[in-house]
């Protein structure tokens, strides 16, 4: 039987995401790179502001999720979100050394991508029913096509930074994403269907001012918040503010919509496991960037690969794992059964442990002879970017399937929160663990033993899924299934 096609929009959409994964992992493949060796920042700092970024721009998307829930739409705010991020990459692409233009730019990225990111899951969510058995294959080949930005951005920008300076670097990344925005509007009547700009609520007045008013204002004041918020490393405080304010609303769902709360549940236990798979994804950003720039040997046919060149291996290992697996997607019908889902989570896991185990004994090896093997280092980081494609689309399919009317965006926000902005946080907390004063023999032994501890917390996460399975499936008689919402 033919595989229905998927909606015309969906390829707007793959477009922009392509554009921002460009914008976005570009400027990230540098970021670490850029500290050390430009501005001079020792590790521990580098790491601290590194992780700091990364944790808020995931903080913001659950105020993003809501603005365009009630306000905005979807469309309206990834325009906007675009908009925004291509400003702040064109500020950071601005020659300067100044730390307070670093600050003030990436404060920028982060309000864009509160706006962009929880977002562009949603309006993909808004092309199909509850029901349909597109959904599925739909969100994979949007999570696999979008790394075809990450794939390309570590070689055009790391090039770029390497042949012509680090800040023509950081400008590639933002006319990528502004090249992206161009081709999403060129595909405007596509979305009729979808929601739009909530004009009244808009236009009503609270305060003395209309609601657009203090839309502008708050637009003004986020990106000097957050850009102090960056100078004086304040980003734990107001993550625990945010989390504490998530946990009260996804209780509030949950008493709103007793009978979708055994579904709401598994939704805020996948976001937990989630939240513990990207703390180890993304050391590639910043400890596995420092390890591969100090330690591997990345000589190739008497050319030096570029650092940052190495952000391509996960990204490539995603989009040639993700379009296999959404061609090989068959449809599931109503019934879901949550064990699959779990599975395909301790898959996920299982694959990362096994990544970090190569890295664990790739440094062994390379504090042995003192050469540390570039094919065993692209190898473990090839399976941790297959292990992404167990995780994300698993949980937003979840999430978006629920379909409950003003909360989808929300609880997509509250997941960038846990799985981006925690566990980001949380992985610059660990990382300090390879900060070493001197680069020698110690430190590839502090990462030897760190990539170890990495793989080992996430095999025993591995066991205690795949024993919750099998005891579920011993004492279940029937097999375990998702609810559906209803529909009138």
């Amino acid at each position: 039987m033919k595989t229905p096609s998927q909606p015309r929009a969906i390829y707007y959409i793959v477009a922009i995401q392509i554009w921002e994964y460009f914008s976005f992992y570009g400027m990230r493949a540098l970021l670490i790179l850029y500290l050390t060796h430009q501005l001079g920042f020792d590790d521990s700092h580098a790491i601290t502001l590194f992780s700091a970024y990364a944790s808020l721009v995931y903080v913001t998307p659950i105020l993003g999720g809501w603005l365009a829930d009630r306000l905005l739409g979807n469309r309206t705010a990834i325009i906007t979100g675009a908009l925004l991020m291509t400003f702040g990459h064109v500020v950071l692409g601005i020659e300067s050394d100044s730390t307070r233009s670093l600050y003030a730019a990436l404060a920028i990225i982060i309000c864009g991508y509160g706006l962009f990111k929880s977002n562009i899951s949603c309006l993909l969510g808004e092309l199909y029913a509850h029901d349909d058995p597109r959904r599925d294959g739909g969100f994979s080949l949007l999570y696999a096509a979008g790394n075809i930005g990450s794939i390309a951005a570590p070689i055009a920008c790391g090039l770029a930074a390497q042949w012509y300076g680090w800040h023509i670097g950081f400008a590639l990344a933002g006319i990528g994403m502004f090249a992206g925005l161009l081709i999403f509007l060129s595909g405007h009547h596509h979305f009729h269907h979808t929601r739009g700009v909530n004009k009244q609520a808009l236009r009503s007045k609270k305060y003395l001012l209309p609601i657009w008013g203090w839309l502008l204002i708050m637009l003004c004041i986020a990106p000097l918040f957050f850009t102090l918020l960056l100078e004086n490393n304040g980003s734990g405080y107001l993550l625990v503010a945010v989390c504490a304010f998530a946990v009260i609303m996804v209780a509030r769902i949950m008493m709103r919509f007793p009978e979708h709360r055994r579904a709401l549940w598994q939704i805020a236990i996948l976001m937990m496991t989630g939240t513990l798979f990207w703390v180890l994804a993304q050391q590639g950003g910043s400890t596995i960037s420092l390890f591969i720039d100090r330690f591997v040997n990345r000589q190739l046919l008497n050319i030096e690969v570029p650092t940052a060149l190495f952000q391509s291996v996960n990204a490539i290992a995603v989009m040639a794992a993700g379009v296999a697996l959404s061609w090989l997607a068959r449809p599931e019908g109503k019934i879901r059964s949550a064990l699959r889902v779990w599975l395909k989570f301790a898959l996920g896991l299982l694959l990362m442990s096994v990544g970090f185990m190569l890295l664990a004994l790739n440094a062994r090896h390379g504090g042995l002879n003192g050469q540390v093997s570039m094919g065993m280092m692209i190898a473990g980081l090839a399976l941790m970017g297959f292990a992404e494609l167990f995780i994300d689309p698993v949980a937003m399919a979840q999430i978006t399937r629920l379909n409950l009317p003003g909360i989808t965006g929300l609880l997509t926000g509250i997941y960038m929160l846990a799985t981006g902005a925690v566990a980001n946080w949380l992985a610059g907390r660990v990382a300090q663990q390879t900060t070493e004063p001197q680069i020698n023999d110690t430190a590839i032994a502090a990462y030897a033993h760190f990539f170890s501890q990495m793989s080992g917390w996430t095999l025993d996460c591995v066991v205690l899924i795949v024993t919750f399975v099998g005891l579920r499936r011993c004492f279940t008689p029937s097999p375990l299934t998702l609810p559906e919402t209803e529909h009138d």
